[in-house]
């Protein structure tokens, strides 16, 4: 069970790592070519990507004037609009644009959303693609610091999330360890460790009746953190929540030994105070 939740909680934020990578890659420059009859749109984006049509699918490219835009899927920034946008006039178009209002339109019979570009001469654009003549526009690169530096921080946050997720919980539970020597009980956990003078402690078999997670991982087989258990606030480190043990002294601590009695009697030889044995009745 855990280690299915493991895999599945990586899967659920390996996704948005992709996506937030794909966004950050991309070049941010739009280019628009046209070659040996094929007109090639480069949006810059690697979401938005890039259309190719033959010249013999464009009907009657044109110069239009845009207004009253809306994103419906795509990037819009100051100089930089690309993906797929709504228009009043025009209805749905893929666009790779510099967000200026002066743009070729370029329809195609294939069914496809139409085109929106915006070269520095619309009319030599429209030209261009009426006489089958090659070209390559490169458009001022935009602005993209913000489009870039966000999604890679954030990509970089989201797999150190996701890392620490999955560390916790497919090695966190063979990672813990009790260990009991040198007058201190220790707790090692996969990501720190605490100790108490076991001349401080009372100790005593336990199963807690956990009602909340203040702080820390709370999953089966894993349970780390601060809680609150019989009604008092606790700490837990325990891959259990039955049959383990209460721990009281400057903290209230609940533990999940492998073998209980060895460690009440560890416990016991280390100068903790130990109530009852391991055949005594939980509280």
């Amino acid at each position: 069970m855990r280690s299915a939740l493991a895999v599945v909680l990586g899967l659920v934020i390996l996704a948005p790592v992709l996506l937030l990578t794909l966004i950050a890659s991309g070049s941010g420059q739009i280019v628009y070519a046209l070659d040996h009859g094929t007109l090639t749109v480069d949006s810059g984006s690697r979401m938005d990507g890039r259309r190719t049509v033959p010249l013999t699918l464009v009907h009657e490219p044109r110069v239009v004037v845009l207004h009253g835009a809306r994103r419906t899927r795509g990037t819009g920034m100051p100089g930089y609009c690309t993906g797929r946008w709504s228009y009043a006039d025009l209805g749905d178009v893929w666009q790779a644009t510099d967000c200026s209002g002066r743009a070729v339109l370029v329809p195609t019979v294939d069914g496809d959303l139409p085109l929106v570009v915006t070269p520095p001469d619309p009319e030599a654009f429209v030209r261009a693609l009426e006489t089958s003549t090659d070209f390559s526009v490169l458009l001022p690169p935009a602005d993209t610091t913000v489009l870039r530096i966000l999604p890679a921080v954030a990509a970089v946050l989201a797999l150190l999330t996701g890392g620490m997720v999955f560390a916790t919980l497919w090695v966190g539970p063979s990672r813990m360890r009790y260990l009991v020597g040198e007058g201190r009980l220790e707790v090692i956990t996969i990501f720190g460790r605490r100790s108490w003078p076991t001349s401080q402690l009372r100790a005593r078999p336990h199963t807690p009746r956990v009602t909340l997670r203040l702080a820390g991982t709370a999953v089966r087989g894993y349970y780390t953190g601060i809680f609150r258990a019989d009604g008092e606030t606790t700490r837990l480190y325990a891959t259990e929540l039955r049959d383990g043990v209460l721990v009281e002294g400057p903290q209230r601590v609940y533990l999940s030994p492998e073998h209980r009695d060895a460690f009440l009697d560890a416990l016991r030889s280390a100068g903790a105070t130990v109530d009852g044995d391991a055949g005594a009745g939980h509280s």
